[in-house]
């Protein structure tokens, strides 16, 4: 459990999570540590101890425990167990799981373990790769639940992360504030594989596998089914599922189980434009405008492009993922289908 997450709910949520469990028949290990590696390095060995691996690994807190956990898990037949207390929330609320109510996700936790393999939903989860991935919960690659942010996205979520006021998720709000003031876009070059959608490349429109609407972006074709796109944008972001902070419908036709990844690129918006995309992302209707794109794919390369160099460039955003900082650019996104399994009570 995260004990700071929710104002300090989720120290308490964990403590009555556990009694319920252990109530319903249970035996249950507080694998908690005094950080984050601590608590990583310890769920890691009870999920890879040989001989009787633990049932389930449940995480009380945000989204940022969630994507702890998944460091664990995924990849595995050891499902997650999610008890929602964060700030956040965001993975768990596309689950359709009780938020902010740690009794009523403590019993639907324990229907989901009573209903056996009924009670697991097995979801698709990112596995991103990079030279410049931060060290911190693990080494390695890094698994993703939600969404990868290499823009402005990724930019108000490290500037949310340093405020303390206020609390929840209006804080990513004055985040984005602060951020827009200083806004202009970045370069990039986003190199797609196993894109689906119908794309337009130079004059003429070409169609894949896919029989959607199309993105809008002019990709060029690349070797072995790739396709590349060099520009400025205001947001990047690689969405596993459809929303990030606390809400913000960034991908909001994304889905968790259709081994796709939804890469949202706002092209070169300028400062009011991006003001104005802002607050149509909470109901996903930023979708809909001229310079907002999505492509579908199984994976993206994010890469600083051709023009990030350039004295006087502001240095691209620090990637985020699932609230937390992952690192610098190039960043690879490879989405693995039904490669996390979770706890979810039978409708």
């Amino acid at each position: 459990m995260n004990p700071t997450a929710g104002k300090g709910r989720a120290a308490y949520a964990g403590e009555g999570v556990l009694a319920g469990l252990r109530r319903a028949g249970h035996d249950v290990v507080d694998l908690s540590g005094r950080h984050a590696d601590a608590a990583l390095a310890r769920a890691r060995a009870a999920v890879d101890a040989p001989g009787r691996p633990v049932d389930a690994l449940v995480v009380v807190g945000g989204d940022g425990m969630v994507h702890l956990g998944a460091q664990a898990v995924a990849g595995t037949e050891v499902p997650l167990g999610i008890v929602p207390v964060g700030t956040g929330n965001d993975f768990a609320a596309t689950l359709g799981l009780p938020v902010r109510d740690p009794a009523a996700a403590g019993a639907a936790l324990c229907r989901a373990l009573d209903a056996g393999p009924a009670g697991r939903r097995p979801v698709d989860a990112a596995l991103v790769t990079g030279p410049g991935l931060a060290p911190g919960t693990g080494a390695g690659p890094r698994w993703v639940a939600g969404a990868v942010s290499a823009g402005l996205d990724a930019a108000v979520n490290a500037r949310a992360n340093l405020l303390r006021h206020p609390r929840g998720s209006a804080r990513y709000t004055v985040a984005a504030a602060l951020e827009l003031v200083r806004y202009r876009p970045w370069s990039y070059r986003l190199t797609f594989d196993g894109a689906v959608d119908r794309v337009t490349t130079g004059a003429a429109a070409t169609e894949s596998a896919a029989t959607d609407a199309g993105t809008g972006l002019r990709l060029r074709p690349g070797p072995a089914g790739t396709a590349t796109w060099t520009g400025r944008a205001a947001l990047v972001t690689a969405a596993n599922g459809p929303q990030i902070g606390g809400g913000i419908r960034v991908a909001p036709s994304a889905s968790l189980d259709d081994g796709l990844l939804d890469v949202l690129v706002a092209t070169d918006l300028s400062r009011a434009g991006a003001l104005a995309v802002f607050p149509s992302m909470f109901t996903g209707g930023h979708v809909r405008r001229r310079k907002v794109h999505v492509v579908r794919a199984r994976a993206v390369t994010i890469e600083p492009g051709p023009e990030a160099w350039v004295a006087g460039e502001r240095p691209l955003p620090v990637a985020h993922a699932d609230g937390e900082r992952l690192g610098a650019l190039p960043l690879r996104v490879e989405v693995r289908a039904r490669a996390l399994q979770v706890l979810v009570e039978p409708r």
